[in-house]
């Protein structure tokens, strides 16, 4: 019996001390790293070529604080039907920024008139967003990806909508145009 029970004893300690070993570490918020899109079974499709802004820089561009400064514009790429591709944004025709689903990226820019542009397979697509330092614009790109078929849009909707659409989506550039 003493043998017996020792055995036990040692399967479960062993048991408990595994089962701390298969615990993944919750991620650090002050790490840079490359952002990755993942399927719903945490399986990941792709990851951004240069690492994103931290959780920390996320959860801050998230409460959607204006910058007394600079017009604030949101790019937001969040829909159901959207695929892995990479579309990159280009803020007033500068460097191109690398989105992919369920993204965001935070451009600041002195007050005016300025163009957003994106492009996916070889096609450039732009829109205005204007106004005043202190304001924030919001402006979504719509994906939708089939087999045979991938296509991307601007898409007009609410302010309200796509700050809802933010919320769920990860910073993945914060960008000051000058």
């Amino acid at each position: 019996m003493d043998k017996q029970r020792t055995i036990i004893a040692a399967t479960l300690g062993a048991a408990v001390l595994l089962a701390g070993c298969a615990t993944p570490r919750p991620p650090d918020p002050t790490a840079e790293v490359p952002h990755c899109y993942k399927t719903n079974k945490g399986r990941v499709i792709a990851c951004t070529p240069v690492a994103a802004p931290s959780l920390n820089a996320d959860a801050e561009a998230k409460r959607f604080v204006p910058d007394p400064n600079a017009l604030t514009v949101y790019v937001v790429r969040r829909n159901w039907g959207d695929g892995r591709n990479f579309v990159k944004v280009y803020p007033d025709g500068g460097a191109g920024v690398d989105t992919l689903p369920d993204t965001m990226v935070r451009l600041k820019f002195k007050p005016g008139s300025h163009s957003v542009a994106f492009e996916f397979d070889g096609k450039r697509q732009s829109t205005t967003a204007a106004g005043q330092a202190g304001e924030i614009r919001f402006v979504r790109i719509d994906g939708t990806v089939w087999a045979w078929k991938s296509t991307y849009e601007w898409v007009a909707e609410s302010e309200a909508a796509t700050r809802e659409r933010a919320l769920k989506a990860r910073l993945v550039a914060d960008v000051v145009v000058r």
